[in-house]
């Protein structure tokens, strides 16, 4: 009777709680700072170069399978949103993660969040992918508007729930090698003619 209890407290106490995340939470494209490219445009951002102190590291981005994170990643590139930010996230031989603007405060970003875009993409060594909260927190399940993780190998329990929108094709020695406090200089998303 006790279990009954609690889980009726917790689907009563849900919404307020929903309430209090604030409405930066709630899903809604029109809360992204940006317009959607059409697809023809889209499909011309194709690689991003991201300068760190320890080296280059050259993406493919798939703007047809996570067309909103991909444009994204342009838009706050061409922001200079990342230079000189740090990765504040390290899991040696794992995972390495950046994209928060203050390092006091890991779940800063820049006050919007992207709409879920699984994908069917392997989360392998070298994939781009973005960071969000778990489903407590995050019922609608979106992703963070600038934390991105590099997976260091591959990741399957993360297919599914995490989107990812590239893949390193230059420069995995260079993810390997970072570390927590190593920084981005810059990050550049080129456009095919």
């Amino acid at each position: 009777m006790r279990f009954f209890s609690n889980i009726l407290s917790i689907f009563l106490l849900l919404p307020a709680f929903l309430a209090l995340l604030g409405p930066h939470t709630v899903l809604s494209e029109e809360q992204v700072p940006f317009q959607l490219p059409s697809p023809s445009q889209l499909q011309r951002i194709k690689t991003a170069v991201l300068d760190t102190s320890r080296g280059r590291i050259v993406f493919e981005l798939y703007p047809e399978k996570a067309p909103w994170h991909v444009a994204n990643f342009k838009y706050l590139a061409d922001k200079n949103f990342y230079d000189g930010i740090q990765f504040h996230i390290h899991q040696d031989g794992k995972i390495i993660q950046g994209g928060t603007p203050d390092p006091k405060d890991p779940d800063a970003g820049p006050g919007y969040s992207l709409p879920p875009e699984f994908n069917g993409l392997p989360h392998k060594r070298g994939t781009l992918g973005m960071a969000r909260k778990p489903d407590l927190l995050n019922p609608y399940r979106s992703s963070h508007g600038s934390q991105f993780h590099i997976l260091l190998t591959d990741a399957s329990k993360m297919n599914g729930s995490f989107t990812v929108f590239g893949q390193i094709i230059e420069g995995l020695d260079i993810a390997d090698s970072l570390g927590k406090g190593d920084t981005i200089h810059s990050l550049i998303v080129y456009l095919k003619p």
